[in-house]
């Protein structure tokens, strides 16, 4: 696949507002929704994605509920999980088994804050959740288990912020915790509107760690202010999923925009 090379220069630090969120897309939105969209017209992806009923549920917890039977149905049946340890089985479905037309680019950083992250390669996902629904592979003939690293994780975030959509997100399923494939991913894609545990309020822990309990689930909220803090924290982020893998519970990881766990003004953006 062809190379997309950026620098800390293509960095989108201030995304658009929900009020306008397609007015200026960044050279990295327009590259990954052409071919994203390209592959959809040549049929490489397992249905047509079409308009998907979505709908705020009542409660506290306000939950985004969304309607697409095809992907039940459509998508490749997920790997059986005998541990969150499970090692990589070259026998089962991975991602070096892709078809070279559903790769879309090759991420590569030049200069920048510290050494760059490694290459990320970036494929549709053929059973989408939404538009431009991607998968970021660090790498995949090296044939890592779905046990996420501080390498891999750095480099999604990078992706994250070369999006000027604000409702980009980069995502993480670990093994028990809906993952469907035993080899090193992460997901990227395009939310059409806010999730509320994005903007729930966290107690704060330290200076760039917070606490979520308003969700349905419990969750740590780690904060970079910049491009040099995302080395750190991604660090900090596997520490913390490594111990809940030792202790046996699955985990995900959510990354989105936002504000430190203080609240504004505390430092950062």
């Amino acid at each position: 696949p062809e190379e997309f090379v950026y620098g800390e220069e293509d960095f989108v630090l201030q995304a658009a507002g929900w009020g306008d969120p397609d007015s200026a897309p960044s050279r990295f939105d327009r590259v990954l929704l052409t071919g994203w969209r390209d592959r959809m017209e040549r049929g490489l992806f397992r249905y047509r994605l079409g308009p998907l009923p979505t709908r705020v549920l009542p409660g506290p917890v306000r939950l985004v509920a969304q309607l697409n039977e095809q992907r039940s149905t459509e998508r490749r049946p997920p790997q059986p999980v005998r541990s969150l340890r499970d090692p990589f089985d070259p026998g089962a479905f991975n991602f070096t088994r892709l078809r070279p037309a559903e790769l879309l680019f090759r991420l590569r950083r030049t200069g920048g804050p510290g050494p760059p992250p490694d290459p990320l390669l970036v494929a549709i996902n053929a059973s989408p959740l939404e538009r431009g629904h991607v998968l970021l592979l660090p790498e995949p003939a090296r044939r890592l288990p779905q046990v996420l690293t501080a390498p891999a994780l750095r480099g999604a975030l990078e992706a994250a912020l070369l999006s000027a959509h604000p409702g980009f997100r980069v995502g993480f399923n670990g093994l028990g915790g809906g993952a469907s494939v035993n080899h090193l991913h992460l997901h990227g894609l395009y939310l059409g509107r806010p999730l509320p545990v994005e903007e729930a309020p966290a107690e704060p822990l330290g200076p760039r760690l917070g606490l979520l309990r308003a969700g349905p689930a419990p969750a740590f909220l780690f904060f970079a202010p910049g491009p040099a803090a995302l080395e750190p924290v991604s660090r900090a982020v596997c520490r913390a999923a490594e111990h809940l893998a030792g202790a046996g519970l699955a985990y995900n990881v959510l990354a989105t925009r936002g504000d430190p766990p203080a609240g504004p003004g505390a430092g950062g953006g």
